[in-house]
């Protein structure tokens, strides 16, 4: 079996850009994959291009040399719109082999640990009643584990302008009055999408009664450790980081330092599932959660995008 053609779809679904792509192979078998790196889709597009070149005529069955051959191969390795390529591959080839053997791609993964998986469902932001009465919803419909947007005011009309300051008043205040509304049975957490630096996030959670929080979510920038270590001195309130790394060796430090509790492994992002499946035993060996960052879709029945790459 041979790659015959490696087609790139950015497109816009709902809300957002996505980036996913299609393989084929001579035996018909196609595979499709996704990347993450949300809002730099053209960039990964490129990136798969460039790849394209050299995978073509290649054994798609060789997805671990393949994987090394896409990485390593030029002077310049990684960074967030190659591995966003690779990333996106990976997973197509995942799913063409899988295809080929008949099998789901869970068995090539090692097979099936679970017979559910546990996840969370993203509530609203934090900045009035109206998150109250729907993370009560939420977990009268089952939901255990509940991630909240922070809350911000918008004082000049421009809702996309965030004011740190002011959204650690207000999103402490309601995450305050979500967790007495709900209790302490459901696990609540907080994306910050990384717009605080060290004060502000310390100030953050220093407001919080202890077991208000189970997790904040990426609260500073991940360009250096150090400044989470700092971070980690000051507040017991659990880190979950990782979605924006771009390789198995960034997540290296926070896991060897204690620096994250959840190591928050995108697949679409750090390398598809070849990277994924060293990532996790590193985390596991150190008592840290391993917490997926994307759900790709190895399957989709269907779907007929536009040939954009034909």
């Amino acid at each position: 079996m041979k790659i015959t053609a490696i087609k790139t779809f950015p497109i816009w679904i709902g809300h957002r850009n996505q980036f996913i792509l299609k393989i084929e192979t001579d035996e018909g078998i196609q595979g499709w994959g996704e990347a993450g790196v949300s809002g730099r889709e053209l960039a990964v597009e490129g990136a798969a291009r460039h790849y394209r070149e050299f995978l073509i005529g290649k054994d798609p069955m060789r997805i671990g040399a393949l994987w090394q051959e896409m990485y390593r191969s030029q002077y310049f390795e990684g960074g967030r719109a190659l591995t966003g390529a690779i990333s996106a591959i990976d997973i197509a080839l995942h799913d063409v082999v899988a295809r080929k053997l008949g099998v789901p791609v869970y068995q090539l993964l090692g097979g099936a640990h679970r017979h559910t998986v546990p996840g969370f469902v993203t509530s609203t932001s934090l900045d009035g009643p109206k998150v109250v009465e729907d993370a009560k919803r939420l977990v009268a419909d089952g939901w255990e584990a509940i991630r909240f947007v922070p809350g911000h005011t918008d004082k000049g009309g421009d809702a996309d302008l965030f004011e740190p300051r002011e959204s650690v008043g207000i999103t402490a205040e309601w995450i305050i009055k979500v967790r007495e509304a709900v209790g302490f049975g459901p696990v609540l957490g907080i994306d910050y999408h990384h717009r605080l630096n060290v004060a502000e996030t310390a100030s953050f959670c220093q407001r919080l009664p202890s077991g208000t929080l189970d997790f904040l979510e990426e609260p500073i920038r991940d360009e250096c450790p150090d400044a989470y270590a700092a971070l980690r001195q000051m507040t017991p309130v659990p880190f979950a980081i990782g979605e924006e790394f771009a390789s198995k060796w960034q997540f290296v430090p926070y896991i060897e330092q204690g620096l994250t509790n959840f190591a928050r492994i995108d697949v679409c992002n750090v390398g598809g599932p070849t990277t994924n499946r060293h990532g996790l035993p590193r985390a596991r060996g150190h008592f840290t959660c391993g917490v997926s960052g994307n759900d790709f879709v190895v399957c989709i029945e269907g779907i007929q995008p536009p040939d954009s790459d034909a």
